[in-house]
């Protein structure tokens, strides 16, 4: 900055001519204006002070030059965590009676994270293939395989916590020779079709309700059904055997319901107590 010295006219050249501005001594040596005094510097650092602002946006510092001091302004960290011991500490996340293998869930209706318990995790030992999973496995009962798998309350969410397995179910019937009896099996509403099996020889035929079964009644075995007619699958075994399905069909009740209709012609030659057995890939519960 410019300074107005005083008139050096017919003032002493020794230094004892001084000039004295914001605490900085200066001495006339003829020739030109000097800190004044041994080891003399331009500046008085004890002129210079600070003062602290509250904190303030991204912080700043600033000098006032007729005063000498300093304000330094912090920047401000009100919209940021800057410290915390757990993370129920955050203002979105509620957390109640924690337990081990609980996620976090956003409920959207409170606007924040909570904890949860899936329904698949019945067992800390082993969340995820459980005692459950396994009954569910074995099972037709398709409510086991909701509390098994979950997936009453995950299939919106896109994911299973287990693959379905196959199953087999089977029907016992008394049937005289040549004669041909009418059963149900009790199946998911739609599945993939393996294999039937017959303990004797038998026509086993599966339909889809019972109306097509009745339609069908009077085709010989020698005849094809007609595309359309409700007929899923059918067989013609010469004894015990199982009769594999290639590739495998798709089969289901035609009113979603969880019954497979079908009708059992007993080919053995005599009175027979035939069984028939289902494997089959549950589609739908």
């Amino acid at each position: 900055m410019a300074i107005n010295f005083p008139s050096t006219v017919g003032q002493p050249t020794d230094g004892t001519f001084t000039y004295n501005i914001s605490g900085i001594v200066y001495s006339w040596n003829g020739e030109s204006w000097t800190a004044a005094g041994s080891g003399a510097t331009a500046t008085d650092k004890t002129i210079f002070s600070v003062t602290n602002a509250s904190a303030s946006g991204g912080g700043s510092l600033a000098y006032n030059s007729n005063t000498g001091v300093f304000t330094f302004t912090p920047p401000s960290f009100s919209g940021y965590l800057n410290s915390s011991s757990s993370i129920n500490d955050l203002g979105d996340v509620f957390l109640s009676s924690v337990s081990n293998n609980q996620l976090l869930k956003y409920n959207s209706t409170n606007t924040r994270w909570e904890n949860w318990t899936p329904n698949y995790l019945t067992s800390e030992s082993d969340p995820v293939f459980s005692a459950s999973v396994a009954a569910g496995i074995t099972s037709t009962n398709t409510s086991n395989w909701n509390t098994a798998y979950g997936w009453g309350n995950h299939a919106a969410a896109g994911y299973l916590t287990a693959l379905p397995q196959r199953a087999t179910v089977a029907v016992t019937q008394s049937i005289s020779n040549g004669g041909s009896a009418n059963i149900s099996f009790t199946t998911p509403k739609t599945y993939m079709l393996y294999s039937i099996q017959t303990s004797h020889a038998a026509w086993v035929t599966l339909y889809m309700d019972t109306t097509s079964r009745t339609n069908d009644a009077s085709r010989s075995e020698t005849t094809d059904p007609t595309p359309g007619s409700g007929v899923l699958a059918e067989v013609i075994t010469s004894g015990s055997a199982t009769q594999w399905i290639t590739p495998g069909t798709i089969c289901f009740n035609s009113a979603s319901g969880s019954t497979t209709y079908a009708k059992v012609v007993n080919k053995s030659g005599a009175t027979a107590n035939v069984q028939v057995t289902l494997t089959y890939l549950q589609l739908e519960g």
